[in-house]
């Protein structure tokens, strides 16, 4: 016999997991992929918390962070690659993306090496509110 009651909390949690999942995708796609900064406010809110240290706090210091970063835009759309994330989970409030990319190899500089990358976003009201990465400075 199952409790209807956990079933149904269940159930809700795990709608809630996917559009959080959802935000943050869109979030990448639109925002980090297409450089649509205009977008961001959708997406992230205003109070937002940057654990990555080379990045300020705030909606306003992260846009200022991703024009230095990424360029300018927006991107025209379908003109740009979209990250390939190998996995997307989600777990409460948090959503986490990974993915692999090429970076500069420290024993031959002139080729590269994969390594995994780590992002994790909490989300409140549908909304990211706190990010953490493995960026160093």
């Amino acid at each position: 016999m199952t409790n209807a009651s956990s079933d149904t909390s269940a159930s809700r949690d795990r709608t809630v997991e996917a559009a959080n999942k959802q935000v943050v995708l869109s979030m990448w796609h639109e925002v980090l992929n297409g450089r649509d900064y205009a977008k961001a406010g959708q997406y992230i809110a205003q109070d937002y918390i940057q654990h990555s240290p080379s990045a300020g706090q705030g909606l306003a210091a992260l846009i200022e962070f991703l024009k230095w970063e990424l360029g300018e835009g927006p991107l025209e759309p379908g003109s740009y690659e979209l990250t390939d994330f190998v996995h997307v989970m989600a777990e409460g409030d948090l959503v986490q993306l990974m993915f692999q990319r090429a970076i500069p190899n420290p024993k031959a500089p002139a080729e590269t090496i994969k390594v995994w990358w780590y992002d994790t976003y909490r989300l409140r009201d549908g909304m990211i509110v706190e990010h953490w990465d493995s960026a160093l400075e």
